[in-house]
């Protein structure tokens, strides 16, 4: 069965970075079915990631402020006759929704209470996976001879000149390098300090000659105001971009320095060489990208890492990462473009 699939659908519901890494799985479909019709299923608003992708043919959106199980989605969702459902997610929603697909192959986790909805179930791993090994092991029942691949998300040449325009609109010279930082993140105990994210903008404006732009998500612009008026430099007033529009402004930069959160992975995802900030998480697993294409991961070990905690009173781990340490991973980064 696995030679012929002539319908393939993968559901990665959340959140941007997950969806990012899920894309050299679709790679390795893509080169192994070029023929099949590739269809995704995810939240909104990150499925607008994947319009247009070169290795997806259509996309399904799901909306979660609606609750329960759209009847329209399914509908769409029933339609085409899928050989194949890999849920990639794993929560009891998008278990059932791989259920409900009707396809005859569906490739999930082996989870307890959702197990049931799928043909094909993956244990879980021996040792440590990056977040792409974990995703590609989902192939292992189609056999496939797989590589690792590096994520891509796709930017149009229209949203490219958009971004162009939009740079030019703020003041920035198109022929000097721009490096990107992003202070904000999810969880709290992930964002390294405002404080250290304006003087770290200062070197880099004054030091290092290079222009200087802040990125953020919705209900960070107070944050970054902060940070902005610390760094005492004269910026553009912060605007908040949809997630394509971001993407095509990440492609344009030099270098982008992000904590650990979703555009971070976006850009290695465009081609830009990334400065990582981690402190409770796992690099190992959250941070699969190659320093020979210019990313850089700065993290500092201490007692308490890998706590994975949301909230810290201490921020121990992110005390211990200084201004200097990033300033020099970003030359670094930005000397081996």
């Amino acid at each position: 069965m696995t030679h012929d699939l002539e319908a393939i659908l993968v559901t990665r519901l959340r959140f941007m970075g997950d969806i990012v890494l899920t894309t050299p799985l679709l790679s390795v479909l893509r080169r192994a079915y070029p023929h099949a019709h590739i269809g995704y299923l995810a939240e909104a608003p990150y499925a607008q990631l994947l319009r247009p992708h070169p290795w997806v043919d259509s996309v399904y959106e799901l909306d979660r402020r609606k609750g329960g199980l759209p009847l329209q989605l399914l509908r769409s969702l029933r339609r085409r006759k899928w050989d194949l459902a890999i849920d990639l997610f794993g929560n009891p929603r998008s278990a059932l929704l791989t259920f409900l697909s009707g396809a005859a192959m569906r490739i999930g986790g082996d989870f307890r209470g959702r197990r049931h909805y799928y043909t094909h179930r993956i244990a879980a791993a021996d040792g440590v996976l990056t977040a792409i090994q974990f995703h590609l092991s989902y192939l292992q029942p189609l056999h496939l001879l797989v590589a690792e691949e590096k994520p891509m998300i796709q930017v149009t040449e229209a949203e490219s000149q958009w971004a162009a325009d939009y740079l030019a609109a703020a003041g920035y010279d198109s022929n000097r390098p721009i490096v990107g930082l992003h202070p904000g993140a999810t969880w709290p105990a992930k964002k390294w300090f405002p404080d250290r994210f304006a003087e770290l903008a200062r070197r880099l404006h004054h030091e290092a000659k290079v222009q200087v732009l802040f990125t953020c998500g919705p209900g960070e612009e107070t944050l970054l105001e902060q940070v902005v008026q610390l760094s005492g430099l004269t910026l553009p007033p912060v605007t908040v971009l949809s997630l394509r529009q971001l993407a095509a402004v990440i492609e344009r930069l030099a270098a982008f320095v992000s904590n650990d959160c979703g555009p971070l992975h976006l850009a290695p995802a465009v081609g830009t060489a990334t400065i990582g900030i981690f402190g409770p998480g796992e690099p190992e697993i959250w941070f699969p990208y190659d320093a020979a294409d210019g990313h850089r991961l700065v993290y500092q070990q201490v007692d308490c890492s890998r706590c994975h905690r949301d909230f810290c009173e201490t921020m121990t781990c992110m005390k211990a990462i200084s201004v200097a340490m990033v300033y020099d991973q970003t030359l670094s980064a930005l000397a081996a473009g």
